[in-house]
C-alpha cells in the first residue's frame, strides 16, 4: 500500500491465499481490519489483520463478542460485515491492497477485547 503508513484500526483489501488443503480460513480478496502492527526490525514485513466477511448466521448471533459487526458506512465499509476475530492473521504487508477507510475507537473496542481474551494465557 504505498503513500500510507498502516495503522490498527484501517480497513484495507487483502488477498489471502488459497488452502490446500481447504479448511476454515479466509481466503481470497477481501477486507480485513488491521488490528497490530510487529516492531521493526522484522525479520519479514508482517501485519497482524483480522479478516471480514459479510455472511452472518447463527454462529454469529450466538456469538457477537467473537464476531461484532461492523454497519456499512463504517471505515467505507459498504455491506454491514463481521470481524471475524477467530481469524487472527498474520500477513506480509505485499498482500495488503487498498486502503478503504478507519474504524473509530468504539468499533475497535470489541475487536481489542477478542485479541485480549484469545491471546492471553
Amino acid at each position: 500500500m504505498p503513500g500510507r503508513d498502516l495503522a490498527p484500526g484501517d480497513v484495507v483489501m487483502i488477498g489471502f491465499p488459497r488452502h490446500d488443503p481447504r479448511g476454515h480460513e479466509q481466503e481470497g480478496l477481501r477486507p480485513a481490519v488491521v488490528v497490530g502492527i510487529p516492531p521493526l526490525p522484522m525479520r519479514f514485513p508482517l501485519v497482524w489483520v483480522v479478516p471480514l466477511t459479510s455472511q452472518t448466521g447463527q454462529w454469529q448471533e450466538a456469538n457477537p463478542g467473537l464476531y461484532p459487526l461492523l454497519p456499512a458506512g463504517s471505515a467505507g465499509l459498504m455491506k454491514d460485515s463481521v470481524a471475524l476475530g477467530d481469524n487472527l492473521r498474520a500477513v506480509d504487508r505485499a498482500r495488503v491492497g487498498a486502503y478503504i477507510g478507519t474504524l473509530d475507537s468504539v468499533l475497535m473496542r470489541p475487536l481489542r477485547e477478542i485479541l485480549a481474551r484469545i491471546l492471553s494465557t
